[in-house]
């Protein structure tokens, strides 16, 4: 039956083992007795069977309790050991609990002694169990943050720190053990006008994600970018980083050399142009031009912006241009601009340029594209509001809708659908197809190795197909072109699949993971509610 505990009973008095097992098994259908004479016996039983826990007397012919305990120990060392022994004292209970017994039960007379036994088997293995589910849980959490390229950081309302990934050992080049328990504003920050704890607090109390960038407390001379998120209860926070020290660098020598910038080559990858004080061009190079799609024959000095581009670009370039002579420094400008392959995203840096008087006479700029990297933090944004739904739930419907609904409009999959594992098969649950009369596998059998839904549920992994045609599986649509599978642990799988080759690459991979070991956590969470209300 579901939820069975195995128990070994260990006892010298054959009769007590078959009474002991009788009233066990009536007090809790949940519980199955096999029982052994001797320790040798119960040795030969432990390793012939599965066990879930050990019942044994202490006073014993050859071998004391204690003594087998020790053997037990050798080769099972968490596996839960109770003493239920008639021979009584405080001196036998602590040696039992000094040799690593979960528990110590005198006998006394009366069958009421069965129920304190069964109880206490009961909750011995149950938080055995959890322990192991929590162990296993927090394990495969690891691997999927080992797979992100980020650092990351869990914290606690107080800021101590909870859980890290490898990312972040490396990055700060301090092991784990050093920085889990580890207080950032005590053992870490500067100072108290720190603008990291400044936004790991305003995160807790407003519940909105933030972003700082900010010289690192502990790597000295490094910069970091930090993504703040709430944790699910507001009780701490998670953060992703990265190092952005060369990023940074790039900028301050960007900005002592913009007298050079005539000198640049149109192969530079930013987009790099100079304005006099009246918005009139001086240069601007290959990969400006092709921004704006201006044409190569253009000589643009002396050309007005407002003989390039609309009133709208005009009166933007215009007013950036200003605030720059107007206040002597240099600003960012972070805009989206349309451009021959979409809306792209730019990150400009305008400086101004001294003459030799100390005058300002005109403004360079340097764009680069940073499109990538917003969509990126906005799925990580949107993923992390989808892990907090997921939190949230209350049954495994919700978590498999969640799970689809995000993969659909965050990931922008295609066809997504969930399989869930029931006696053998993986059985269509919930799905979303944007393709009318797309084909789908209501049905799958784990026996066969046929359908990569299959494979990737029974070896665990993931498993990418950049072109289905080429591969050696049975598809549900001769349409699909490339597939993306990833297990839900014991629960089933999250498909995705797309008429285009290639459609997904390494980010949809992690995104995915990421999203599904949030919904597995969930499953587990639920399950072992389940279980226990059982």
């Amino acid at each position: 039956m579901a939820g069975t505990i195995r128990v070994l009973h260990v006892d010298d008095d054959p009769d007590f083992t078959e009474l002991t097992a009788t009233f066990l098994e009536r007090e809790n259908d949940r519980l199955s007795v096999t029982s052994a004479t001797d320790t040798r016996e119960g040795m030969r039983r432990l390793d012939e069977y599965h066990v879930d826990c050990i019942v044994s007397d202490y006073d014993m012919p050859g071998q004391t309790g204690i003594d087998f305990l020790d053997s037990v120990r050798e080769e099972y060392t968490e596996l839960p050991f109770i003493l239920f022994t008639g021979k009584g004292s405080e001196e036998v209970a602590a040696d039992a609990i000094s040799a690593g017994a979960t528990d110590y039960i005198q006998k006394e007379v009366g069958t009421g002694q069965y129920t304190v036994l069964a109880n206490r088997i009961t909750n011995s293995v149950e938080q055995h169990r959890a322990r192991r589910h929590s162990e296993r849980a927090n394990r495969r959490r690891r691997q999927t943050l080992t797979r992100i390229t980020d650092g990351f950081v869990e914290m606690d309302a107080d800021l101590t720190v909870t859980d890290v990934n490898e990312q972040t050992v490396e990055l700060t080049g301090l092991s784990r053990e050093q920085l889990l328990g580890i207080n950032y504003r005590a053992d870490i920050a500067a100072d108290d006008d720190n603008p990291s704890i400044e936004g790991y607090e305003q995160v807790i109390e407003s519940g909105e994600p933030q972003t700082v960038e900010a010289l690192s407390d502990i790597n000295e001379g490094r910069w970091i970018e930090e993504r703040i998120f709430p944790s699910g209860d507001r009780d701490g926070v998670y953060v992703y980083f990265q190092d952005i020290t060369e990023r940074k660098e790039r900028e301050r020598k960007l900005q002592t050399q913009t007298r050079k910038l005539q000198g640049i080559l149109d192969s530079v990858q930013a987009a790099l142009w100079m304005r006099d004080t009246e918005s009139r061009f001086i240069l601007a190079n290959q990969n400006y031009r092709d921004l704006f799609d201006i044409d190569s024959d253009i000589d643009l000095a002396g050309v007005d912006v407002a003989e390039l581009f609309d009133q709208e670009i005009v009166d933007r370039l215009r007013e950036t241009d200003q605030r720059v002579l107007s206040h002597g420094e240099p600003i960012k400008v972070e805009e989206e601009i349309e451009t021959a392959y979409g809306t792209r995203v730019y990150l400009a840096r305008i400086t101004p340029l001294f003459d030799d008087d100390g005058e300002v006479f005109a403004t360079a700029g340097a764009a680069v594209d940073i499109t990538e990297r917003k969509e990126r933090e906005r799925t990580l944004t949107a993923l992390h509001t989808a892990a907090q739904k997921i939190e949230k739930s209350e049954d495994e419907q919700t978590v498999y809708k969640t799970l689809v609904e995000t993969a659909e409009n965050v990931l922008q999959f295609d066809l997504v659908a969930v399989d869930v594992e029931r006696d053998g098969y993986l059985v269509q649950e919930v799905w979303r197809f944007n393709t009318e009369g797309a084909g789908c596998l209501e049905k799958t059998s784990l026996d066969s190795d046929d359908t990569f839904a299959a494979r990737a549920y029974n070896r665990q992994e993931t498993i990418t197909v950049d072109d289905l045609r080429e591969a050696d599986t049975k598809t549900a649509d001769d349409d699909y072109r490339s597939a993306l599978t990833v297990p839900i642990g014991r629960f089933g799988t999250l498909q995705a699949a797309s008429s285009e080759v290639g459609a997904f690459d390494e980010y949809d991979r992690e995104f995915a993971e990421l999203l599904v070991e949030h919904a597995r956590v969930k499953l587990d969470q639920l399950a072992m509610a389940s279980d226990c209300r059982a």
